[in-house]
């Protein structure tokens, strides 16, 4: 059994990609077309091409890292070294500013240049601290509670990135009321944000380096026939292809609506930064809520009923607040009062999102397991990386849609129209909730449940 020392030294981890996850998901979008002027087509395009980059380099560090053999073990050696290409990234990316007097072409380029690195060194820590976290337990109930670990702590340190931005650098002004329109709020916010990346990849990397000793070591060939084939095996195992897919078209309905948050909540709620950030206790009660009932459902549930309940009480709760308004039901906008009344439907809708998310982790490994007992190989760095790969979806598929939306609307910034913030609250509400059925399609077909994965690890016992 994992103590919970080492749960807690290993979830450290999750802080850097929740701080990123937080910031590409709601701030970069924002940032470039609302602050520094980028075309917001041009700025989602960005995003989706550092995305095209991530396709390769994630199952490449995946593969890497499987056939890795070191004194630090598979996994740890990048680990080591990623906090190099992430901090600089991240600070780069929110340097430019207006009076740079930049190109829309500089700005495209300067912005690609740098979420791409940014995301390098997601990768090179991220995806093989997903794979040390599949393979250090195999047990199914445990694997779940280490990934219920992992993702709690990766949403309280998005809340808190998200807390330091609405309630601290983006704080209201006599010449900023709304304080996310503060072009000096936001290069000292990446700062911070880099410096707890830094801290935090360091310490979860070294207080778990211990952990190796007693994992497997890569023993096979690392020719590129044996590679090739050998993935073959991994990503063609029907159990992984329907959960890669469910997830893909998740991350496209679930991006295209958090990408839009700030953006809804600045133009068509007429919210403050401060107070969004009476949001932010929601979501963290939310995500405390989940990390106590993922385990106790696994317990009683398959994984893919959860999953499944989960993506459904999603897309019914994701357009109530626009309903509603539509009825004439809502607060004043702009008001504290309309804060609370969406709340109450975002406590619920966190809830089971988060829950889903947990519990789609905890999938992976149960994947590797099946894939071993195939393949005879533990590959969980590029199982893995497809999961640290979704979350990149989710943030670079919302941005990039997102980034059309608001330039077949024509969105100005400056002069923006009610029926153009109208548009928007319904793309996130609705137009997310339709998105929402093709996922919930495919993991119907799911069928790795916990009595087919105990015959796996009983076979897998009598081969070893």
């Amino acid at each position: 059994m994992l103590t919970n020392k080492f749960k807690i030294n290993y979830s450290i981890g999750a802080i850097p990609n929740g701080i990123k996850t937080d910031t590409f998901t709601f701030f970069l979008l924002f940032f470039y077309s609302n602050i520094i002027g980028l075309n917001p087509g041009l700025a989602g395009s960005a995003i989706f091409i550092a995305l095209c980059f991530d396709a390769f380099t994630d199952p490449l560090m995946g593969t890497i890292s499987d056939r890795t053999n070191s004194s630090f073990g598979r996994r740890h050696p990048y680990m080591f070294i990623s906090f190099i290409p992430m901090s600089l990234g991240y600070i780069f990316l929110f340097a430019p500013r207006q009076d740079w007097d930049m190109s829309q072409n500089d700005l495209f380029v300067w912005m690609t240049i740098f979420t791409i690195l940014t995301r390098i060194g997601m990768t090179l820590f991220d995806i093989p601290h997903r794979a040390f976290g599949g393979e250090v337990t195999k047990n199914y109930e445990e694997r779940t509670l280490l990934m219920s670990w992992r993702e709690m702590i990766a949403w309280v340190a998005g809340l808190s990135n998200a807390f330091l931005g609405y309630g601290i650098f983006f704080a209201s002004t006599p010449e900023y009321p709304q304080g996310q329109l503060n072009p000096d709020a936001w290069l000292p916010f990446a700062i911070t944000g880099a410096i707890v990346m830094v801290i935090t990849v360091l310490y979860s990397s070294f207080s778990t380096k211990n952990e190796v000793k007693a994992l497997s070591k890569w023993s096979g060939s690392i020719s590129l026939g044996d590679i090739l084939k050998e993935l073959k095996i991994a990503l063609g195992n029907k159990s992984f292809l329907i959960f890669f897919f469910g997830n893909l078209f998740l991350s496209l309905s679930w991006g295209l609506a958090n990408t839009l948050t700030l953006f809804v909540n600045t133009y068509f709620w007429e919210f403050e930064a401060t107070q969004i950030k009476y949001f932010l206790p929601i979501y963290l009660v939310a995500t405390l809520f989940a990390f106590y009932l993922t385990p106790r459902l696994v317990d009683l549930y398959d994984k893919r009923l959860i999953v499944l309940v989960c993506i459904g009480a999603v897309g019914v709760l994701s357009p109530a607040a626009f309903i509603m308004y539509n009825l004439g039901l809502t607060p004043e906008k702009g008001s504290l009062q309309l804060v609370f009344f969406i709340s109450s439907f975002l406590l619920f809708l966190i809830t089971f999102n988060i829950t889903g998310i947990m519990v789609r982790d905890s999938m992976v490994g149960d994947i590797a397991d099946e894939v071993e007992l195939q393949s005879g190989k533990r590959q969980e760095g590029i199982l893995f990386a497809t999961v640290g790969f979704m979350q990149k979806l989710n943030a670079g598929l919302g941005s990039f849609f997102a980034g059309q939306v608001l330039n077949i609307i024509n969105f100005d910034r400056s002069n923006h129209t009610a029926e153009q913030a109208y548009s928007l609250a319904f793309v996130q509400g609705p137009v997310t909730t339709l998105l929402m059925i093709v996922p919930l399609i495919i993991f119907y077909k799911y069928s790795l449940s916990a009595k087919k994965h105990k015959e796996i690890m009983k076979a897998l016992e009598l081969k070893n």
